[in-house]
């Protein structure tokens, strides 16, 4: 259901007939259309305390087992035949507060989600994408998958635009292999960390990007070579531009911007010659880097974490149980 502009009467988000196309990773989108492109992180503003979402579960633990000895052996292993049920009101407390950090943190990621679909919808209706497994990228890159959520923003996705009359189509990646596949037709294998497409007759641009305008031109799980190479003249600048834009952009959480939007070339007019693509793929490709598909972020200063830490901590003093608990004191 559209929602209406009570002041003007105009719909809040307006849609457009455009085909886009998405290159969806771990933590990070490429969208491209016919006349926009744009690459950027999933749910950037999302700010997780590892430290202490590590250090809660553990003093939970301790709970459970000092309220519930005879549950464990001598080893401390869990006997299967019993089940811990007592509870003291600290571990109440302490799964309140846990409850509560999570929740948070669910409605925060699940509200960016939905604002990034709506901008999404306002560009076209008619989408489509590659059908990932995602259960690999769990195993793969399981701490980003569980902060930023791709899955669930290709749900909430498809959802709006099968509202507003749209579809979202994916396609397998068993034949495509888009990442490989440039305009003229030959085939580029390439590794994970090598994050910029280089080829031979000149095409050089980000891989996610160059997968995502790639997409625009599938026809029943077939990629359309001519049509690609006769529209890549006119769609060159608008991926350079979004490209420079999300390298140059400053992160808008603390830390650094992702390193899988590789490193803008410092002479893009040139991007032609083999001397200038050979040294691109040998800025990018960086064999020291460990995963290269996922946010990397810079240790923040004493006075930020104490800042964090207290922001939490009165998010959590805020669970009901907690306020139950205060109550009877007083």
């Amino acid at each position: 259901m559209r929602k209406l502009d009570s002041k003007t009467g105009t719909f809040k988000h307006p849609l457009e007939s455009e085909t886009l196309a998405l290159d969806i990773g771990p933590s990070t989108i490429a969208i491209v259309g016919n006349s926009q492109a744009s690459l950027q992180q999933f749910a950037a503003e999302i700010l997780r305390d590892h430290r202490m979402i590590r250090r809660l579960p553990r003093h939970l633990d301790r709970q459970r087992r000092a309220n519930n000895p005879d549950c464990y052996d001598a080893q401390g292993r869990a006997l299967s035949s019993k089940h811990p049920t007592k509870k003291c009101r600290r571990q109440v407390q302490m799964e309140g507060r846990i409850a509560e950090l999570f929740r948070r943190e669910a409605a925060h990621r699940k509200a960016l989600h939905g604002r990034l679909a709506n901008q999404i919808l306002g560009l076209g209706v008619l989408i489509q994408t590659e059908k990932l497994s995602y259960k690999a990228f769990q195993k793969r890159f399981g701490r980003s998958i569980s902060i930023r959520a791709p899955k669930l923003f290709l749900s909430i996705l498809t959802h709006k635009a099968e509202s507003a009359g749209g579809q979202v189509i994916e396609f397998s990646t068993r034949t495509t292999a888009l990442s490989q596949v440039c305009v003229c037709g030959k085939k580029h294998k390439k590794r994970l960390s090598e994050r910029v497409h280089a080829c031979e007759c000149g095409v050089t641009t980000q891989r996610d990007l160059f997968s995502a305008y790639l997409a625009r031109f599938m026809e029943d799980d077939a990629l359309q070579v001519a049509k690609a190479r006769e529209s890549w003249p006119g769609a060159e600048p608008l991926l350079r531009t979004a490209w420079q834009q999300a390298v140059t952009k400053p992160p808008a959480s603390r830390g650094t911007r992702p390193s899988s939007f590789g490193r803008y070339p410092s002479d893009p007019s040139q991007s032609g010659s083999s001397e200038k693509v050979g040294a691109t793929v040998g800025i990018v490709a960086n064999p020291a880097a460990k995963s290269l598909d996922v946010v990397a972020f810079s240790r923040p200063s004493g006075q930020e974490v104490v800042r964090a830490r207290k922001r939490l901590q009165e998010f959590a003093n805020r669970t009901p149980t907690s306020t139950r608990c205060k109550a009877r004191r007083l």
